[in-house]
């Protein structure tokens, strides 16, 4: 599914526009009555499997891969964005490394949840607890997530302890045991994709405190060697539509507009439509689409000769 973003430009900065900055399709046309200076912009919906296990990996990791991708010398500079655990009940909201969502604006997954639970299924809830300005007083409320009579739990605790019980997209076993996909999986390394695209991290230990001490790894998470290739920062790979994202408006940096998360790799089988706008028909097309940072990768990739690069596609028909 997609979604897609709205906003203006004020004084050349991005201002979404009512009801989140996204454009709730209800039967109008999405060209009536057009500003001049309208932004939008599409994006498809992100796979929810396995991210108990993202919210896991240490936030310094993904902070070391930024200082790695500099060291290497190929023009990759990935950035990571301070976002805030919003369930915790504080005055002030504590930040730490983003993850989740296509410009990481969210670092925990009831933080993501409580978002996608409000801007995209229309339920406001405690952390998203008002309604639009837009919402007219004739109208009767919108819905608000309150706990269950039985379990006492809100449908985002629900939501949020079936995403963490997920496990991984698993890879295709007899493809990845290829030699065609085992030598596609060097050249992967090889030419640089695996700089951004990081095949392996090892979640901290059961028992550690996360987001604002609010969660507890627990021991189905803790300890875990994954591999979402991916290094949930966000880069300016030349497809950029200018629309900054964030978990509030408060939170809105302008420098992210043309910057979006390296999409994880894992279960990239089970998709067709690639990059954060599904503009993309496959992997080809996907690679051959990146410029700005991942320009000198691309090229290395456009080098390569027809054999090896079956091989590199082999290897990515396994995740």
């Amino acid at each position: 599914m997609t979604v897609q973003r709205m906003g203006v430009s004020i004084g050349g900065a991005f201002s979404p526009s009512s009801e989140g900055g996204i454009h709730h399709r209800s039967g109008e046309s999405a060209q009536s009555s057009v500003p001049a200076k309208l932004i939008t912009g599409d994006r498809i919906a992100l796979s929810l499997l396995g991210d108990g296990y993202i919210e896991a990996i240490d936030s310094h990791d993904i902070e070391q891969k930024a200082q790695q991708q500099r060291q290497a010398g190929l023009g990759i500079a990935g950035m990571t964005v301070n976002a805030p655990v919003l369930e915790i009940s504080t005055s002030s909201n504590k930040m730490q490394v983003g993850r989740f969502g296509w410009k990481s604006q969210h670092s925990s997954l009831m933080s993501s949840c409580a978002d996608s639970l409000r801007n995209e299924l229309g339920m406001r809830n405690r952390l998203f607890p008002d309604e639009y300005a837009t919402h007219a007083a004739s109208d009767i409320p919108t819905p608000f997530d309150t706990p269950d009579a039985k379990t006492h739990k809100t449908e985002l605790e629900r939501l949020v302890d079936q995403i963490r019980h997920t496990d991984p997209p698993a890879r295709d076993s007899i493809l990845a045991a290829s030699p065609d996909a085992q030598a596609g999986e060097k050249l992967f390394a090889e030419i640089g994709c695996a700089l951004c695209h990081v095949p392996t991290y090892k979640t901290l230990p059961p028992g550690k405190r996360i987001n604002g001490d609010t969660y507890k790894i627990p021991k189905f998470l803790g300890n875990a060697i994954i591999h979402p290739y991916s290094d949930f920062l966000i880069h300016d790979v030349g497809t950029g539509d200018g629309i900054p994202q964030a978990a509030k408006p408060e939170y809105l940096d302008q420098s992210t507009a043309n910057k979006f998360r390296t999409a994880p790799l894992w279960g990239l089988r089970f998709r067709y439509g690639l990059m954060h706008d599904g503009n993309s028909p496959g992997t080809e097309a996907a690679i051959i689409r990146h410029n700005g940072e991942a320009t000198a990768i691309r090229h290395k990739y456009q080098s390569l000769n027809p054999a090896e690069k079956m091989q590199m596609q082999r290897f990515l028909d396994s995740l």
